[in-house]
């Protein structure tokens, strides 16, 4: 048993949620922070207009519904390439999926099932101590949230898509791979004298030990297939037992993807500041608000928009920069995907308003990147992870962001538009399109 302190609590990198409502917006916290934990602030609202209302309850095993492409995946041309991610697992190492609603939102040929894994700790109050205590890390936790958020559930939708409503099938960006949901990723509400003690998150032991089941996978059990370790978190300090599991599962061959981090010029998070990590800042574009999120994004990306921008798509002010002061350099920072009002399914965290939510932070750009590397190491198996990571790296060169800013539409309170700025390497590379690594 141990004591918290000195304890490091990884958060999800998703910036904020916003639903689309026919009620005010709702600001709330997702969790109350404890010392020495880190919480985030999550905007969170019902999305209205396609509400769930709990009748999720049979499995998807082919749609058979129309299919949509959100604008996200126009962004980064889905529709330009033939690759599907078919035969290749994509890890989502986050806060497991949501409880009888994930097979409604997911087809079963996507999930797999049989491989999900949890890593928690048990915590109680101690009265003799005065503090909580924290146990070991256990692997028996099972990948259901329970009291956790729906992070997951989202990251998982933008790799495969979802069904929404049983009305439209949301297109992924490689609808094909299979998903391996890892919770490493945790909730708990510990009564104590003062009340329930919520909080959230992960700890070096559940993140580790995650990766390392997963690494373990792809040398034995999925040792025929390549496996793509998606990593949606991050805390502010690098972790020597995250960096060793890391380093341990591109040993095996595994692909490794995390999100930068939502700090802006507070510099890159971790484990996604880690060179040896594929990292992925979060992009926008500038005139989703005007279009829908089934709008059809221009194909010439480098061309004026309607407010003037000389381009189409922007750094987010949240994405996280890398810091010299922090010791980290500009090749740290690999490329930018879309990041910004993404759709999907998602509850917040001791709650139980499941839905489908805009979600916003390099959380959500992470996933499009691993989806993106899925399919090419699908195509090319015999692709490392260091070449995989030069192959993006390229491939974002010939998408440079302009440094000179944007105007930003932001719908949701005055004045409505925001200036967005950032400055060269920024954004890693550049902006990821899929047709650019793949054909």
């Amino acid at each position: 048993m141990g004591k918290n302190k000195g304890l490091t609590i990884f958060n999800t990198f998703g910036a904020m949620c916003v639903a689309l409502v026919f009620a005010p917006l709702a600001f709330a916290d997702d969790a109350r922070p404890l010392p020495a934990l880190y919480s985030a602030d999550m905007v969170d609202a019902q999305f209205a207009e396609a509400l769930v209302e709990g009748a999720a309850h049979e499995a998807v095993t082919a749609s058979g519904l129309p299919v949509v492409t959100p604008f996200n995946a126009d962004m980064v041309n889905i529709e330009n390439i033939v690759g599907d991610g078919e035969g290749v697992y994509v890890a989502v190492l986050d806060t497991g999926l949501l409880p009888g609603f994930a097979p409604f939102f997911f087809s079963d040929a996507n999930i797999a099932w049989g491989l999900g894994k949890g890593y928690s700790h048990d915590i109680y109050w101690d009265d003799a101590i005065g503090d909580i205590v924290i146990e070991p890390v256990r692997d028996d936790r099972g990948f259901w949230t329970d009291l956790a958020s729906g992070h997951g559930t989202h990251v998982t939708s933008t790799v495969v898509g979802f069904n929404l409503n049983n009305q439209v099938w949301i297109h992924g960006i490689a609808p094909k791979a299979t998903i391996i949901p890892v919770l490493v990723l945790d909730a708990w509400s510990v009564p104590s004298p003062f009340g329930d003690l919520e909080f959230s998150g992960g700890t070096d032991e559940m993140i580790s030990e995650g990766i390392r089941y997963v690494a373990d996978l792809a040398a034995g059990e999925l040792n025929e297939s390549r496996v793509v370790i998606n990593m949606s978190l991050g805390g502010p300090d690098r972790s020597p037992m995250i960096e060793a599991a890391v380093d341990y599962a591109i040993s095996k061959g595994v692909v490794v993807v995390a999100s930068a981090g939502n700090e802006g010029e507070e510099g890159m998070g971790y484990p996604g500041g880690l060179p040896q990590i594929i990292s992925a800042a979060a992009a926008g574009w500038s005139s989703m608000f005007a279009y829908g999120w089934q709008g059809d994004v221009p194909e010439k990306t480098n061309s004026n928009d309607d407010f003037g921008n000389n381009t189409q798509f922007h750094l987010e002010d949240f994405s996280s920069r890398p810091v010299k002061e922090k010791g980290q350099k500009h090749q740290d920072l690999d490329v930018a995907a879309p990041g910004a009002w993404v759709v999907g399914p998602y509850k917040s965290a001791f709650a139980n308003n499941t839905g489908y939510y805009y979600l916003s932070g390099t959380s959500m750009a992470a996933p499009h990147v691993s989806a993106i590397a899925a399919m090419l190491v699908g195509s090319e198996p015999s692709l490392s992870h260091g070449a995989v990571e030069r192959r993006l790296r390229n491939a974002g060169h010939g998408n440079p962001l302009p440094a000179d800013g944007a105007i930003v539409l932001f719908p949701f309170e005055e004045p409505y538009y925001y200036p967005a700025s950032w400055k060269g390497g920024d954004y890693g590379t550049g902006f990821l399109k899929a047709d650019h690594v793949v054909n």
